[in-house]
């Protein structure tokens, strides 16, 4: 059976504070692009290992967003590597998969310019792009990546969707209080009703 949806794109980021800007606007630009973000922070079920979450996600998207700039040393002295192991199971999926899989397309995102090269050399000759640490930058990144990938006619241009994006930031505290959350403490499933909320009133 075919479990692969065509509109659903794996992300594949940081999930700490010191991303979230990253995030929110990855997140944002694939609602706004008409596909469906999916994580494995959209589900939270003891019983089901993060890594079985993660395999079963990969198989279910076509497109997928890998970001590769949180890499570096952590307190303890070791690097982060979840994300470099997901992408290689995306690319294993898409070498190795049934021909569904061999449809996958993937983003590979930096902070600067092939710096994946000094901790990931086998990745050499792939075209990565790289968003500076800086939402509108990702925002455009993303949102060409899919027009292209998914050759879809109707994705509005970059420079309308961060001014929509800008929109919705400034009537997301409103958005937040009408569904009763809690602004500082959003779950990735939370921020994703607020997108779809401000889809269904019109306001992005």
């Amino acid at each position: 059976m075919n479990k692969t949806s065509y509109g659903s794109v794996f992300i594949n980021c940081p999930f700490d504070s010191d991303y979230k800007s990253i995030l929110y606007a990855i997140i944002y630009t694939v609602y706004h692009c008409g596909f469906i973000p999916r994580s494995s922070l959209e589900q939270d079920n003891a019983l089901d290992p993060r890594l079985s979450k993660i395999e079963k996600l990969i198989e279910e998207c076509r497109f997928g967003i890998h970001d590769l700039s949180r890499t570096e040393i952590s307190n303890n002295g070791l690097p982060r590597f979840n994300m470099p192991f997901e992408l290689g199971i995306f690319f294993g999926a898409k070498k190795f998969g049934d021909a569904t899989q061999k449809n996958k397309v993937a983003l590979v995102l930096e902070r600067q310019k092939y710096q994946y090269q000094q901790f990931i050399s086998d990745l050499s000759g792939i075209d990565t792009k790289a968003h500076d640490n800086k939402p509108e930058t990702a925002i455009q990144i993303v949102r060409n990546w899919l027009k292209i990938s998914s050759n879809r006619a109707k994705i509005d241009g970059h420079i309308k969707i961060v001014n929509d994006y800008n929109i919705f930031l400034e009537n997301m505290p409103d958005i937040v209080k009408k569904l009763n959350l809690d602004i500082n403490n959003l779950t990735y499933t939370e921020y994703c009703i607020l997108i779809e909320e401000a889809l269904s009133l019109n306001m992005l």
